[in-house]
């Protein structure tokens, strides 16, 4: 049995997880969402959620690559897509 872990390598696995399961919830509220009427919710989301999903997991990536800084650099437009995404579907979410 080995020791107790880093804590890199403790955050490395809170990362991975906040990122996998966050795309498992994103990508299935954004199918809640394309069953709503209007092209926004039907075609418009879904580029915001690529766009969202693919930032999540280069700055995962990028992390465990150690490369923190670009990381953060990735992950900050990450969160304000999510936000925007949100915002603009919490009609049919909520």
């Amino acid at each position: 049995m080995t020791g107790p872990r880093s804590v890199e390598e403790v955050n490395s696995i809170l990362l991975f997880n906040c990122v996998f399961f966050g795309s498992l919830a994103w990508l299935a509220s954004a199918a809640v969402v394309a069953e709503s009427d209007g092209w926004w919710y039907e075609l418009g989301q879904f580029g915001l959620t690529v766009a969202g999903i693919v930032l999540f997991w280069i700055a995962w990536w990028l992390d465990e690559r150690r490369q923190t800084r670009e990381a953060l650099r990735v992950a900050g437009p990450a969160v304000a897509i999510l936000s925007i995404w949100v915002t603009s579907v919490h009609a049919v979410l909520f």
